[in-house]
């Protein structure tokens, strides 16, 4: 279902359905949820990576209505005949699950895709939320939503036409083809593209230094970068001023004054 383990202050939410290729379920969503929340509640969490189990990211969502948990009525109800859902309903659940890349890409703590294998759909939805996207040389991305006559979970839209603009968004949302992770590095998808027997190893190295940073200092750098998403110079100026003042008076950004002139390293608390 979803795995929790933590390694310090970096904890790693791996979704564990690997001959599903991780495809969502009502269960793993609402248990995914339930973590992200409890992730940016947590002081000692100071990185998230998302990570699927085995040979793939994640898959979107199972249609079949398979899984673990409970028998959920309204997966029962779209295996039978989808026809007969009330819109309204699914869209009120689609909005439940869209909490999870809005967590994923507000909370004030770096996070992580760690991508091996196929990510489509809701997959590629939760990873353009995070805020960086290390891949696999065999991962592949595919929006899947067109094909299957849909046309997108919330938020999808908005996040990848700001990670590669409108009008590679518009090619990979209607000739929903296949990239592959050169492809996706190309385009911006993702952030770096690895071996695929070095993927853990060069997504926890990062992880490590944003465990290791001034926590007070990314939650303002993603406030900012979110604000600047959709305000004005001025608006986002507004906001990155005072933040910036609250950092450089906090015991963090003190201390990184002090370490700096006795040439060691900074020992951050967060706050």
């Amino acid at each position: 279902m979803l795995r929790i383990d933590d390694a310090g202050a970096v904890r790693t939410l791996t979704l564990d359905r690997p001959d599903r290729l991780n495809t969502l379920t009502p269960a793993l969503t609402k248990a995914l949820h339930a973590a992200l929340v409890d992730c940016a509640s947590d002081p000692g969490v100071r990185c998230v990576i998302l990570t699927g189990a085995g040979r793939g990211f994640c898959a979107g969502f199972d249609l079949a209505g398979g899984g673990d948990g409970p028998p959920d009525p309204l997966a029962e109800r779209w295996s039978q005949d989808p026809i007969w859902l009330d819109p309204d309903q699914v869209a009120s659940r689609m909005m439940e699950d869209a909490q999870i890349p809005t967590l994923l890409h507000r909370m004030s703590k770096p996070t992580i895709a760690m991508m091996r294998g196929p990510a489509a759909g809701s997959g590629m939805v939760m990873a353009a939320a995070c805020d960086l996207r290390i891949a696999s040389e065999t991962a592949s991305f595919k929006m899947a939503f067109a094909s299957a006559g849909r046309c997108g979970d919330p938020g999808g839209s908005y996040l990848v036409t700001k990670l590669v603009g409108p009008a590679k968004a518009r090619e990979l949302y209607l000739l929903d083809e296949k990239q592959t992770a050169a492809q996706a590095l190309a385009m911006g998808l993702v952030t770096r593209v690895v071996p695929d027997d070095r993927l853990e190893a060069e997504t926890m190295a990062i992880a490590q230094r944003f465990a290791e940073g001034a926590p007070i200092a990314y939650a303002g750098i993603k406030r900012n970068l979110n604000a600047a998403e959709t305000g004005t110079m001025d608006e986002t100026m507004a906001i990155e001023g005072p933040a910036n003042a609250r950092a450089s008076l906090s015991h963090d950004g003190k201390e990184a004054g002090r370490a700096f002139l006795e040439k060691r390293k900074p020992v951050f608390r967060g706050y």
